[in-house]
């Protein structure tokens, strides 16, 4: 069966030689938190971001394990949103818990760059909810994912409501 997450696989799997130090890498040192409950996907997401100078850390969010509930939601503290710079959610909005994570980080930390991976029915559902919030649209690209986070980067989270990436 098809699943909109292959293609991330593939685009990211031709991309395994290091480029960290070519012209146009991140500023080093800027830290990208990653929720994506699958680790297959984490680590595609991670060798990307690092190979192109970035610091990234994961979380696999709400979900699992089982039984570890989200620092975030329960308390409004955690230790990876806060040492981040961008956090890229791809946790899924189709589920109650996800969207608890991201209206939690719009509570506690307005400030900090979040970018909403989702499909484009999803992302139109909850248009409200990510009003200020960056998105991309899946199939996700290397290249897409690259460009939201320096995007994310270099301009404040007031800019990014005008210019949110929604189809």
């Amino acid at each position: 069966m098809w699943s909109h997450r292959k293609p991330l696989g593939r685009d990211f799997a031709r991309r395994w030689a290091r480029r960290a130090g070519t012209p146009g890498t991140a500023p080093r040192g800027k830290r990208v938190l990653i929720e994506e409950p699958d680790g297959a996907e984490a680590f595609a997401y991670w060798r990307l971001l690092e190979d192109n100078g970035y610091r990234a850390s994961w979380c696999p969010g709400p979900e699992a394990p089982p039984g570890r509930p989200c620092p975030l939601v329960r308390g409004g503290r955690c230790r990876l949103v806060e040492q981040a710079d961008v956090v890229v959610s791809s946790l899924g909005l189709h589920h109650e818990s996800a969207r608890r994570v991201i209206q939690a980080l719009q509570r506690v930390h307005p400030e900090k760059p979040v970018i909403v991976e989702g499909p484009r029915p999803v992302l139109e559902r909850y248009a409200g909810m990510l009003e200020g919030r960056r998105v991309v649209r899946m199939p996700v690209t290397g290249c897409a994912v690259l460009a939201s986070v320096r995007d994310a980067l270099e301009r404040p989270a007031a800019a990014a409501q005008a210019t949110s990436a929604t189809p």
